[in-house]
C-alpha cells in the first residue's frame, strides 16, 4: 500500500470511501497489464473456495507450465491485491442478490395483497347478500373469532399458528398460570 493509499484510509471511513471511488477494485487497476488481469479474472471466478493454484489450473491445463504460471500469478496475487478485489465481488455479488430477494418479496407481497383484496370483496359481496337471522350463533361465533385472528395476524400482532409475537420488553406468564 502506498503511502497516499494510507493517507486516503485514514482521513475517510471505508464506507464512505466506498462511495466516493468512481470504480470498483475488480475492475482493471492502473499499471495492471491485461495479462495480470485476466489472471485476477480466473481467480476472482473460481468462488469462495477460490486460491492460486485453482485459478491456474482452470486455464492451464498442462503441469509444467502451472508450476511457471503459478509463480508468476503468485506475485501478481499480492502486488494486484487479488484476495481483498475478489472479497469485493463477492461482497457486490452478494448485495445484487439480496436486492433482487428483495424485490422479489415485494413483488409476492403486493400479489398476495390483490388476491387478498379480491377475496375480501367476495366474502363481502356474500355477507351483503345473507339474511343475519339464518345465522347460527355457532357459526357466528366461529366467524368473530377467525375475523379476529386474521386480524391480529396481519397486524403482526400472532404467528400463523396463533401464538402470540413477544414484543421487546414485554412479559408474558400465560405459561405461569396454565392449570390454574
Amino acid at each position: 500500500m502506498t503511502d497516499f493509499d494510507k493517507a486516503i484510509e485514514e482521513a475517510w471511513p471505508k464506507a464512505a470511501l466506498a462511495e466516493v471511488l468512481l470504480f470498483e477494485s475488480w475492475e482493471r487497476l492502473a499499471g495492471e497489464t491485461s495479462a495480470a488481469f485476466s489472471a485476477f479474472c480466473a481467480f476472482r471466478d473460481c468462488g469462495a473456495d477460490r486460491n492460486i493454484r485453482k485459478a491456474v489450473e482452470t486455464v492451464e491445463k498442462n503441469p509444467d507450465v502451472q508450476g511457471k504460471k503459478y509463480r508468476v500469478w503468485r506475485n501478481w496475487c499480492s502486488q494486484y491485491r487479488w484476495r481483498e478485489r475478489a472479497a469485493d465481488f463477492d461482497r457486490y455479488l452478494e448485495k445484487l442478490k439480496q436486492e433482487e430477494l428483495r424485490k422479489t418479496i415485494e413483488a409476492q407481497g403486493e400479489k398476495h395483497k390483490q388476491v387478498t383484496g379480491k377475496m375480501l370483496d367476495v366474502v363481502s359481496k356474500k355477507l351483503d347478500l345473507m339474511n343475519p337471522a339464518e345465522l347460527t350463533q355457532g357459526a357466528v361465533t366461529e366467524w368473530v373469532q377467525t375475523a379476529i385472528k386474521a386480524e391480529r395476524e396481519t397486524a403482526g400482532l400472532v404467528t400463523s399458528g396463533g401464538k402470540p409475537e413477544h414484543q421487546q420488553g414485554e412479559l408474558n406468564f400465560v405459561s405461569d398460570f396454565q392449570g390454574l
